[in-house]
C-alpha cells in the first residue's frame, strides 16, 4: 500500500492533484482575507470602527456615509409634499428650510429654522466637493433682509430636492442651471 502511494505521489497525476489542492487552499485564504477586509469596512462605516480617520465618527455626523444616504432617501421621499410658507412638517406641508430642518432632524442633526440661519450653521463646501446630503444655498430669490433666501438638499448629479415656492410641491430640480443656477450662493455640510 505504501509503495502505491509513493508511486502515485511521484506520478504526473499525483503532482497535478497536489497543485490543485495548493491552489484551492490559496483561493480559500484569499477569499477569507477579502471577507475580513469587507467586514472591517462595513463596520467602519456603520460605527466608526474602521481605521482611524477613515470615516466620520458618530451617527449624527452627516459626513458619514449611512447618514448621507439616509438624508437623500428622506428628502426624496418628500417629493410631492405641498409647499407651505413657514411649514415644517411634511404631513401638513413644508417650505424650503422647513424641509431641510425636518430631514436633518430625522438623522439626529438639529438645524436652525431659516435658510440664512442654516447657511450660518453649516461648514462651507466648495462646489467641486459637493456630496449627496450636503445643503445648497441660494441668494436673492425674493425680496428679503437676509442674503440667503433659499435652501435645498443636494442629491447628486447637479440635482437637489427642494420646496421651491408657493403653489408648488417638493421636487427635484437642477442646482446649477436656470433660475437656481443664477442665484446659487454656496453649499454647506451640517455636522461636518
Amino acid at each position: 500500500m505504501q509503495s502505491v502511494l509513493v508511486s502515485l505521489a511521484l506520478s504526473g497525476l499525483g503532482r497535478d492533484a497536489l497543485k490543485v489542492a495548493v491552489g484551492l487552499v490559496l483561493a480559500l485564504l484569499l477569499a477569507l482575507a477579502f471577507a475580513i477586509s469587507s467586514l472591517s469596512a462595513v463596520l467602519g462605516e456603520l460605527g466608526g470602527l474602521g481605521s482611524p480617520g477613515s470615516f466620520a465618527s458618530g451617527p449624527t455626523n452627516v459626513a458619514s456615509l449611512p447618514s448621507r444616504n439616509q438624508v437623500v432617501r428622506l428628502a426624496l421621499a418628500q417629493v410631492g409634499t405641498p409647499y407651505v410658507w413657514g411649514g415644517t412638517d411634511p404631513a401638513t406641508g413644508v417650505d424650503c428650510s422647513g424641509l431641510v430642518q425636518w430631514v436633518y432632524r430625522q438623522v439626529g442633526i438639529d438645524l436652525p429654522r431659516t435658510a440664512q440661519e442654516q447657511f450660518d450653521a453649516t461648514a462651507r463646501v466648495p462646489r467641486d466637493q459637493l456630496q449627496p446630503g450636503d445643503v445648497v444655498f441660494f441668494a436673492g430669490t425674493y425680496q428679503s433682509s437676509d442674503w440667503i433666501t433659499h435652501v435645498g438638499i443636494y442629491v447628486g448629479n447637479g440635482q437637489m430636492v427642494n420646496a421651491p415656492t408657493d403653489g408648488d410641491v417638493v421636487r427635484t430640480m437642477p442646482v446649477f442651471s436656470g433660475f437656481w443656477g443664477a442665484h446659487y450662493a454656496g453649499a454647506g455640510r451640517p455636522g461636518g
